[in-house]
């Protein structure tokens, strides 16, 4: 059944009745709040029931303590989404246990170590680096999708997938440079595109989220440790790329912008890019 959009009394964004799917639903630990807890603490607060899918057993279990907290629905599943059979497995407990897979989205991303001098590494972990932010994409993509296909109604689901302006601009950022992470993205958004055409007859709709710099635990440890900056001069190198005069977004803007994918209001967008980064690429 369509939305009422018409009703003046409808609750906007409303994720009732629906099981959403944050794959990097934990966080690395830091004192704010990552993209992937703030996706799911978001959604929960929007009425839906979170499956918080992370590789750290425990720091998934944080974030649905923090849903629990605060009345949400929410439970954890532990998945490595290098391993094909990880990925499948997530969508299968969400259907075994919630009935139905409604929305699913992809924050997980890796920096492999390198060496900044010569960007290069070893292979292991140039191929790790593919594995996590590509492939793992890929396979949650085709099991969430096929999950939602055997939903009932005009849209049967919905796909967010976190990608970076490290994907498309190879000058600003300071993760340009690191292969694995801005080759993954790249396959990422490809891989999106791909998912909207593949799934759009059973109304399945896949979207990609482009982040800029993000205040977010993350980006804050990488810079660090990848770059040997402190604290003051990653969050420096981070806001040089920003033009809007409100300079670094939180990951709670993050969450925000994939609510509106995730609910119906988005139900006429597919396989799009959306930016969310502050005109750090409008202007360059």
């Amino acid at each position: 059944m369509s939305p009422d959009f018409e009703n003046s009394r409808r609750t906007p964004f409303d994720l009732s009745g629906k099981v959403v799917v944050v794959v990097g639903g934990g966080q690395t630990p830091g004192p704010k709040i990552g993209n992937g807890r703030a996706t799911a603490v978001v959604a929960a607060r929007h009425g839906a029931e979170v499956v918080v899918a992370d590789i750290d057993a425990a720091a998934a279990q944080q974030t649905v303590d923090l849903i629990a907290a605060e009345g949400g629905l929410a439970y954890p599943v532990t998945a490595d989404v290098a391993k094909e059979q990880d990925c499948r497995a997530i969508f299968e407990v969400a259907v075994e246990r919630s009935g139905r897979v409604d929305g699913m989205v992809y924050s997980v991303a890796v920096n492999p170590p390198f060496d900044i001098d010569t960007n290069t590494m070893a292979r292991d972990d140039f191929h790790h680096g593919i594995d996590v932010n590509m492939l793992g994409c890929y396979h949650c993509n085709l099991y969430a999708a096929q999950a939602m296909e055997r939903n009932d109604a005009d849209t049967t689901g919905s796909i967010v997938n976190i990608s970076s302006i490290a994907s498309i601009k190879n000058e600003i950022g300071l993760n340009i440079g690191i292969m694995p992470y801005a080759l993954g993205k790249c396959g990422l958004n490809y891989i999106t595109e791909l998912t909207a055409v593949q799934f759009a007859g059973a109304g399945v709709r896949a979207n990609t989220l482009m982040l800029g710099p993000i205040d977010s635990p993350l980006a804050h440890h990488d810079a660090q440790s990848l770059f040997g900056l402190d604290a003051a001069g990653a969050d420096e190198a981070h806001r040089e790329t920003v033009r809007l005069k409100m300079g670094r977004a939180t990951a709670w803007e993050t969450g925000y912008a994939v609510l509106y994918l995730l609910a119906d209001e988005s139900r006429f967008m597919t396989g799009q890019q959306i930016r969310l980064d502050g005109g750090a690429t409008a202007v360059r």
